[in-house]
């Protein structure tokens, strides 16, 4: 029987797949020897061992150190998100030895700020928002868990747990609240409460939505690929898709058809109860007492109305308000029963107008309780595992309407073997996850901090580890830092941290020669140090800190800053009303902003921050017109640089013009300025005081000139 020229062809291919090597990422790492570096003054700590041999090979030579002021600066914004004091800066310059700056590394890393600034990306992965998603986008509690990731980072709980917590908290003996809480990490997928949804539809896009997610985070891995067929590239077929999916199939429903309207959906999801703590148990106090006050002096103002009322009006209301007549009599009346007294009585005229007034007072506080801060309450979403589990299907073309043949619980087969003795449910596998066997956990992970303090990791494609990903550019570098993370370190993610920003590598100028660059355009090979613009949050972190007004409270619910007017859209079921939040709330780190999908805060959008809609593992960086017209025009910044012009001027008193220029710099910039830029500064404030004639318009000009400047965004 003759095979066709098809048969043949993928006889061979057959043939060459079987007796092909694993691809790296599959192989356990080991810890390579350290290789020998001619340079011996170059190298600081392991490193650079792995670095300079490259360097070399390609024909390059590293920079120098970064001069004081910017190292300072770009170490303060990479582990806290924000800048270093103007005394911090000095004390630096007059002690810029290796010892002072790691002791000011150990200072950062123990800093509240720290993180603050590490969770924004891990929320990214964990496509954390305080709303649903899709048209109707009505709101979600789930910001205790982004406390628990700001407080497991501050805490640098081992990156094990840290994987174990947040896959199957609730799993664990004798599970604490906060274990709980955690595993709010797989309760960031969107969710379809709008009418004329499928229930079940929803649900497995959901189950759908953690296998690729968890496969992306943990594994670096692209199993989404496998949904509808055998993944073309990698070793995972489809039915161990869905044996993966298997550990998140028993999860309670989230959306549940009305009974009232069989189209209409409401939420159904497991939460847990969150703890007040003392300080949000004392606004709450503070809020309703000023509710309360507010409703006395309203009920306070219809009692004396009431007792100067003629006995003529009171014949006259027999007829039309009984009720309201009744309640007139009664010596001690509600504020329900005062506004029926007011509908009835004073409806219009100076009395109306007064009694409108304090009804305002009143639905003013009653709304900041309803719809502002406390808006979402103190519960949080959380998995929960049914007590029947639900079996699960292989389904045809990834449709859930066409199920195959039924599955178990169970990892891909082309990895580690599963644990003996750990459960087929979601803690066994978080214990597979974060077994020494598994060869791509520790290598992903510190691929990401890596990513996170060069802007690219050693493999650039930190999503896909698999034969469609990049090679990493420096494989025993990667392997080192993987095993030593994972066995010396003890999954420690603020030592694999030190260690980077302590390395030379870190250390040096990010400036270049235009023949480096042309060389070299990605810095593949680290000749110099790192460069790169903030991320949306820390973009307005970084100005409401030189501007003054940053606030340092940490935790509770999300909080709603200044935004541009008619952003949020009043449609639908839900409110779309924009409260703004009030006092310091205004001023908090961008990180406990409220995070809408349908409509986040606009400036985040415009600096490139995702809709979290899905799992992101890294940002774009762009470059367009919105994000200098954000700078100058949103009203956030524009409070902003009148806050940094007062400042300016608070702080340098009768200082002379240049002094007080110098300041502003060293303000928004750390460093000292240049002849050539404080000539400029100069310029731009003596112009702007002989146009208007107004000391604080010249200082703001000078405000504005300093945020908007691309150093000033970029570390």
């Amino acid at each position: 029987m003759r095979c066709g020229f098809l048969t043949l062809l993928a006889l061979a291919f057959s043939a060459l797949a079987g007796s092909a090597q694993p691809h790296w990422s599959y192989v356990a790492p080991l810890k390579p020897a350290l290789p020998a570096v001619a340079d011996k003054g170059w190298d600081k700590n392991p490193i650079d061992r792995f670095i300079r041999p490259a360097m070399d090979d390609a024909g390059l030579f590293p920079q120098e150190q970064a001069q004081p002021a910017r190292l300072l600066r770009r170490v303060y914004l990479d582990l806290t998100g924000l800048p270093p004091a103007i005394a911090a800066a000095d004390a630096f310059l007059a002690d810029p030895s290796e010892a002072h700056f790691a002791r000011i590394v150990d200072r950062l890393l123990s800093l509240p700020g720290f993180g603050e600034k590490w969770a924004i990306g891990w929320l990214d992965l964990a496509r954390y928002a305080d709303s649903d998603g899709y048209q109707r986008d009505g709101f979600r509690n789930v910001w205790p868990y982004r406390d628990w990731v700001i407080g497991a980072l501050n805490a640098d709980m081992p990156f094990d747990q840290f994987t174990i917590e947040q896959l199957a908290g609730d799993l664990l003996p004798n599970a604490t609240p906060s274990q709980i809480i955690a595993t709010g990490f797989h309760r960031g997928p969107i969710l379809n409460l709008e009418a004329g949804t499928d229930a079940e539809e929803d649900r497995i896009k959901q189950v759908v939505d953690r296998v690729n997610t968890t496969g992306t985070v943990w594994l670096g891995t692209s199993l989404g690929c496998a949904q509808c067929h055998d993944h073309k590239y990698d070793p995972f077929s489809m039915a161990e898709y869905y044996s993966m999916a298997a550990f998140f199939n028993n999860t309670r429903q989230e959306g549940q058809r009305t009974e009232k309207n069989g189209a209409g959906m409401k939420y159904i999801g497991a939460n847990v109860n969150v703890p007040l703590s003392a300080e949000e148990k004392a606004r709450r106090a503070e809020a309703r007492g000023k509710l309360t006050a507010a409703q006395q002096d309203f009920v306070a103002k219809v009692d004396e109305l009431c007792e100067a009322l003629p006995d003529e009006r009171l014949a006259g209301l027999k007829k039309e308000a009984p009720k309201a007549l009744v309640l007139i009599g009664k010596e001690k009346r509600s504020f329900k029963e005062a506004a029926i007294i007011k509908k009835a009585l004073f409806k219009k005229g100076e009395e109306a107008k007064v009694l409108g007034k304090l009804e305002q007072q009143v639905n003013r506080h009653t709304k900041g309780i309803e719809k502002g801060s406390f808006q979402i309450g103190f519960s949080s979403r959380v998995m929960e595992e049914m007590d029947v589990p639900r079996e699960t299907f292989v389904l045809k073309r990834g449709n859930f309407l066409t199920p195959g043949e039924a599955v178990e619980a169970a990892t891909p087969a082309a990895l580690h073997p599963f644990p003996e003795g750990a459960p087929r449910n979601r803690l066994g596998l978080a214990q597979w996850i974060v077994s020494r066997g598994n060869p791509l956990t520790a290598r992903v992970a510190v691929n990401r901090i890596w990513a996170e303090l060069f802007g690219r990791g050693l493999v650039t494609t930190m999503e896909d580890f698999g034969r469609q990903g990049a090679k990493p550019t420096h494989p025993g570098l990667l392997d080192w830092l993987a095993v030593t993370f994972r066995d010396d370190d003890a999954w420690s993610m603020k030592r694999t941290i030190r260690r980077i920003v302590l390395s030379t590598t870190y250390r040096q100028s990010a400036a270049a020669g235009s023949s480096k660059r042309a060389r070299d355009p990605d810095n593949t090979f680290y000749a110099r140090g790192p460069r790169q613009r903030l991320v949306a949050e820390l973009v307005r972190d970084n100005a409401l800190s030189i501007s003054g007004l940053l606030s340092k409270r940490m935790f509770g619910p999300p909080v709603r800053p200044i935004q541009p007017e008619k952003v949020w859209r009043v449609i639908g079921s839900v409110d779309n009303t924009y409260y703004l939040s009030k006092g310091e709330d205004l001023h908090r780190r961008g990180i406990y902003t409220l995070w809408r999908r349908s409509a986040h805060y606009p400036s985040f959008a415009n600096f490139d921050a995702p809709n979290r809609g899905a799992c992101t593992v890294s940002r774009q960086s762009s470059n367009t017109p919105l994000q200098a017209l954000t700078l100058m025009n949103d009203p956030a910044y524009v409070e902003m640089t009148r806050a940094f012009a007062a400042r300016i001027q608070q702080e340098t008193g009768n200082r002379g013009a240049q002094q007080r220029l110098e300041h502003a710099f060293r303000l928004a910039l750390s460093r000292r300025p240049g002849a050539d830029e404080l000539g400029v500064l100069r310029k731009i404030y003596f112009t702007s005081l002989d146009t208007n004639g107004d000391e604080a318009q010249a200082w703001f000009d000078v405000a504005t000139t300093l945020l908007n400047l691309h150093e000033t965004i970029t570390k």
